[in-house]
């Protein structure tokens, strides 16, 4: 009975160890990958703008390589940046949050100036949302 008992605390044991060691493991930065999608800022949201299902489909969760005029740069929340491009629509355009990290280089952005930035969709409600990004 006891072999039992030792057995099945060894595994529980293991278990935890490997469901904490995934709960805190880092993501990886987004310089380091591969953006799936590469499109300009106006074109990511008109193709949200026209078909919010289809569009969701190709972009949501993946990494995107966005490109396009900065409307204006703002503190976010909880002390993060946030960048918003142009998108041509007039209700909403390309919202960015910074990743931490970014913040003395995002807070060198003018508006007006054009600027490619990296980051993980994560769908539209008034703008379309990037997630996690970087400047390059």
């Amino acid at each position: 009975m006891k072999k039992w008992f030792i057995g099945i605390a060894l595994l529980a044991l293991a278990g935890l160890a490997i469901g904490l060691y995934m709960y805190f493991k880092p993501l990886p930065g987004m310089e380091d990958l591969r953006a799936d999608h590469k499109v300009a800022a106006a074109s990511l949201y008109e193709a949200f703008d026209q078909d919010e299902a289809g569009a969701s489909s190709t972009y949501l969760g993946k990494v995107v390589e966005v490109e396009g005029t900065i409307q204006s740069v703002e503190a976010g929340d909880h002390g993060g940046m946030t960048v918003i491009l142009e998108a041509g629509g007039l209700m909403g355009g390309v919202l960015c949050r910074m990743d931490p990290g970014q913040k003395e280089a995002t807070e060198a952005l003018q508006p007006g100036a054009a600027v490619r930035i990296r980051g993980e969709c994560v769908g539209k409600l008034m703008d379309v949302e990037l997630s996690r990004c970087v400047i390059l």
